[in-house]
């Protein structure tokens, strides 16, 4: 069985960890393709940051759909999680509810997550997923919901499912986001991290920036441009478009907020104080979807 090794530090933060993260994503995305069993070794992991547990989490569940939707010979059997060799991270992995989100399972194990209270989490590809049930789960993480979070997490859920995905995606997929909610840390940071695999912000406007002649627009340059009001995937918007501005309410209304960040295909884009602070452009793979984090400073009174 061939393995993809995880660096040592997983992290998407941090430039000078970021080339190896997203070269562990691009190898264990090139075993989905070839539907082969697969070694995913956190053996020499030493830590693995907020939105990189994230899309690690992703990235091995969707395989395990995958696995067992077409029919490979071990089902989700076929990755197998070597944990890391560190007792503390190997508990870190555990204490979280990481291990238990990406160990062995099926749609089964997925449920599981969704109903666990405690485990933070999660993955639905429902048109209109329980969001009774997300609430409980953030409050029983956060002790109380940031203004305007779930009204934004829910304009995600609405965006993902229609823009997304090719509509010749299997069902198991189809929709499919992951959402992971970070305790609070002594300092009273937390985040609240969305997910998806899908076509990214820059595949989604690919056709309106073509309209628009804008042939040397770079991934962050379209999310600057999808982040303004009313710029869309639909030609003259349809009354559509303001999506964008329902994501960065959390950080414009709430003091504790500390910033909101973006990140699709090779581009990510931070904003915070009503403005964009910062745009990148990756150097090697891309994000494989889209990923939002809010980031909050702070307990929330």
């Amino acid at each position: 069985m061939r393995s993809a090794l995880a660096p040592q530090h997983i992290c998407i933060y941090r430039d000078e960890y970021l080339p190896e993260t997203m070269k562990f994503f691009h190898h264990i995305e090139d075993f989905i393709k070839a539907r082969e069993p697969v070694l995913i070794d956190f053996s020499d992991c030493a830590s693995i940051s907020a939105a990189a547990a994230v899309i690690t989490f992703a990235k091995i569940t969707r395989y395990q759909l995958i696995a067992d939707s077409f029919g490979m010979k071990l089902g989700h059997q076929s990755i197998q999680i070597k944990l890391p060799t560190d007792k503390d991270v190997r508990n870190f992995f555990r204490s979280t509810g990481f291990y238990d989100a990406i160990r062995a399972g099926g749609r089964n194990k997925l449920e599981r997550l969704w109903n666990d209270t405690h485990n933070p989490f999660k993955t639905s590809n429902a048109l209109q997923p329980d969001i009774s049930t997300l609430i409980k789960h953030l409050k029983a993480r956060l002790g109380k919901t940031p203004e305007r979070l779930m009204s934004a997490l829910s304009e995600g859920y609405l965006n993902i499912n229609h823009h997304a995905y090719e509509s010749s995606l299997t069902e198991e997929l189809y929709g499919r986001w992951w959402q992971y909610t970070t305790s609070i840390k002594p300092n009273g940071t937390f985040s609240v991290i969305l997910y998806d695999a899908g076509i990214g912000i820059p595949g989604s406007l690919e056709n309106k920036i073509r309209e628009a002649k804008w042939y040397s627009a770079t991934d962050n340059q379209v999310i600057e441009f999808a982040m303004k009001k009313g710029n869309s995937r639909y030609p003259d918007n349809f009354g559509r478009g303001n999506g964008f501005s329902n994501i960065k309410q959390p950080v414009d209304v709430n003091k504790q907020a500390k910033h909101l960040l973006i990140a699709s295909g090779r581009g990510s884009v931070t904003y915070k104080d009503q403005k964009i602070v910062n745009s990148e452009l990756l150097t090697n793979y891309g994000y494989g979807g889209t990923l939002i984090e809010w980031c909050f400073d702070g307990e929330m009174k």
